[in-house]
């Protein structure tokens, strides 16, 4: 099986690659010099500096990324065939699940804190993998707040599908967390409608008065939001946080 060589005198580089790649579990070599690599060995985190003169199809330039994660993602994905696609799974809901393939392989899963926060993730993966066809695949569950991711993405130009999440089996016994990463992660593995335009739609009264209710809750009684913010909460304009804050301050 193939692994990941890492190749850097950067002490500090070093120490959070090999750090990150512990807490994730993925197997690596220690690459104390180039010139001899272990045939295992196949790909390469180093720095840009330091692999300049290495198979730029095999080599990953982990300062180049934002963050250490990144680039191990990218790693991990040249590792495993590096794929002409890579596909963004979301079970939404209030903590959205979220999980990024690359052919078949798993790269890496999230369970996000809020709407807001996944649409942030999704747009660091979008962006980290722009030389890749993107499909972000949406289970059709929890519409409010797909509504809000697709909102969210608009500008990234990419594929959206909605999946029937009732084709999807649901398993007990694991944590919420844990419950919506492998939501996510059968959600990205299964091809839903794509979605051509912007979907519009009317909200029901019942909609509406909902996030009425979360917000008078949410914000522990002091407030209780217009139709009109609901709304745009419903279309995905505005959090609910967001929301709030702007009836509090209006009074």
């Amino acid at each position: 099986m193939r692994v990941v060589g890492i190749y850097t005198k950067d002490f500090s580089l070093a120490h959070d690659i090999m750090n990150r790649m512990d807490e994730r579990g993925i197997e690596y070599i220690h690459l104390h010099s180039l010139d001899k690599i272990p045939h295992k060995v196949g790909v390469i985190l180093t720095s840009s500096a330091e692999g300049k003169n290495l198979r730029r199809d095999k080599v990953v330039y982990a300062d180049c990324f934002r963050d250490v994660d990144s680039a191990i993602d990218r790693a991990m994905e040249i590792l495993h065939g590096n794929s002409k696609e890579i596909v963004v799974g979301v079970d939404p809901g209030e903590y959205p699940g979220i999980a990024l393939l690359s052919g078949e392989t798993i790269l890496r899963t999230w369970c996000a804190s809020s709407i807001n926060e996944a649409i942030e993730i999704i747009k660091g993966i979008l962006k980290d993998f722009s030389d890749k066809e993107r499909v972000v695949r949406i289970g059709h569950d929890a519409r409010i707040y797909g509504d809000r991711i697709i909102e969210g993405l608009k500008d990234f130009g990419v594929k959206i599908e909605i999946v029937d999440e009732t084709k999807t089996s649901q398993r007990t016994g694991y944590s919420r967390m844990e419950r919506n990463e492998i939501a996510a992660i059968r959600i990205a593995k299964t091809r839903g409608t794509l979605i051509k335009e912007r979907r519009e739609r009317r909200f029901t009264d019942g909609e509406i008065k909902e996030i009425q209710r979360k917000s008078r809750m949410m914000s522990k009684g002091r407030v209780t939001i217009s139709r009109e913010l609901a709304l745009r909460v419903l279309r995905g304009e505005i959090g609910i946080e967001e929301a709030i804050e702007i009836s509090i301050s209006s009074r």
